[in-house]
């Protein structure tokens, strides 16, 4: 690469320090109770954790791909339904991992201090009319590097050499746009920004400012120039993203699909499976006995499997992503060190055509209660994303949430008291989680208010 060769090391891994999607609406097949329709609306969710404004719609023929984020000009929060300021491609032909691509640099860019270029990610590929198991692609790890291009560059291409179906200029291009063209800064980049210390590469920022990153635009134009022969020859034997299946289970009577590893899909099915012995009901989860409990074997399992070594908490980005034809993704990307990375599929294990759920989550913890909330208390996507929520930290201390609403009601906090001496405040950033959902032919999202987003419908 030619241009902007020395950026690599420095813009596009703009902090050191300091800790998150969209979604293309799709048909259901032809097994469905309400038969074949074809829709041609997008959703997207996405912003995980903390996050800037950004809003990036992507046009693919008939496809729209939104990416859900704070307001960038109207300050509409509250509103699920609105239209900004964006940046668009438009062609032909694209699919769900063409969204997750595209989506994937242009929150490397707008979200400096939770991804980067040099990112560590994983993603989960999974077709709902084949019904096989997703693939996993794993990019994390020390042996996933080149001299050349940097780290999530690396796993995107391999990626796209594999499943991706336009140009990799037309997918690159857009984070490049909106590098030099510039955004609204974000009260928590800015938070973000002191509290890594990395005002050294930023200056002094103010929420509202607009800002703009020339040497970044010029390493993303390189890269999105780059012809495809010669990005792919840069994929070597020796540093090639991880190809795996991913691990199935069920719970609750739903697939739940997961990345095969002892450190994520497996200690997150161990806790599911010890909740699920408790045979909950709807009505159970009402009571404050439940989130005791819930808590309680949550707490077990990270004392048991070393979960604080193996996993590192954190914020990280999620893109999740479904097409027209039923291929949905999960992808997450994480800067600094290695973090538990958890894209999560779910399918009703009954109904072809019910809930089907695609997100992502930073933590055992988190995870348990986004899959619960779902699948147990039933709660749609919006409620079941912004349930109060517990941590396990360090020592397998309990950490409570304090500044979210809803919060846990009052009774709920004596039993918490009985597994920790005190609950302590979480710190915050708070992790968050986007979601995407469909149920027959009927999509839904939402984008966690704990990262600021907001889920656009088109």
């Amino acid at each position: 690469m030619t241009t902007g060769e020395e950026n690599v090391t420095r813009e596009d891994i703009p902090l050191k320090q300091g800790k998150k999607s969209s979604s293309w609406y799709n048909y259901c097949n032809e097994d469905c109770l309400s038969g074949s329709k074809f829709l041609n609306v997008a959703f997207g969710t996405l912003t995980i954790v903390i996050t800037i404004a950004l809003l990036v719609q992507i046009y693919y023929g008939d496809y729209q791909v939104i990416l859900g984020c704070p307001s960038w000009k109207c300050g509409h929060r509250q509103s699920r339904v609105f239209k900004h300021r964006h940046i668009s491609i438009e062609k032909g032909g694209g699919n769900a991992v063409d969204a997750a691509i595209a989506s994937a640099f242009c929150l490397a860019v707008a979200t400096p201090h939770v991804t980067s270029l040099d990112a560590e990610g994983q993603l989960l590929i999974y077709n709902h009319r084949t019904r096989l198991l997703p693939t996993v692609i794993d990019f994390s790890g020390p042996t996933v590097v080149s001299d050349n291009i940097p780290r999530l560059v690396l796993g995107l291409a391999y990626t796209h050499q594999h499943y991706g179906r336009l140009a990799w200029k037309d997918l690159v291009q857009p984070a490049a746009n909106l590098a030099r063209q510039g955004y609204l800064i974000s009260k928590v980049l800015v938070q973000a920004v002191t509290k890594a210390k990395a005002q050294n590469l930023y200056g002094h920022l103010e929420a509202g400012q607009m800002i703009t990153h020339k040497n970044l635009s010029l390493t993303l134009e390189g890269i999105a120039n780059i012809p495809e022969p010669e990005l792919y020859r840069f994929i070597q034997s020796t540093n090639q993203p991880i190809l795996s299946q991913a691990l199935k289970s069920t719970f609750n009577n739903n697939n739940i699909y997961l990345p095969n590893t002892p450190a994520i899909g497996r200690i997150v099915m161990t806790n599911l499976r010890e909740i699920e012995g408790f045979n909950y009901t709807i009505a159970d989860t009402a009571k404050a006995e439940y989130y005791y409990e819930l808590a309680r074997i949550t707490q077990a399992v990270y004392q048991e499997q070393n979960v604080s070594e193996l996993f590192h908490q954190g914020t990280l980005s999620n893109v999740g992503v479904m097409d027209l034809d039923d291929n949905y993704v999960s992808l997450v990307t994480k800067k600094d060190k290695p973090c538990s990375r958890m894209p999560i599929i779910i399918t009703d294990n009954n109904v072809i055509c019910g809930r089907r759920m695609v997100f992502g989550a930073s933590d055992l913890a988190t995870a348990t209660q986004l899959v619960t909330s779902l699948l147990v208390a039933r709660k749609n996507t919006t409620d079941g994303v912004e349930a109060p929520r517990f941590y396990i930290i360090d020592n397998g201390t309990l950490a409570i949430e304090d500044s979210h609403l809803p919060a846990f009601d009052d009774d709920v906090l004596p039993y918490f008291q009985n597994l920790t001496r005190k609950p302590v405040r979480a710190p915050e950033p708070y992790p968050s989680s986007n979601i995407v959902e469909k149920i027959k032919d009927d999509l839904s999202s939402h984008s966690d208010s704990r990262g600021g987003g907001i889920a656009s419908r088109f």
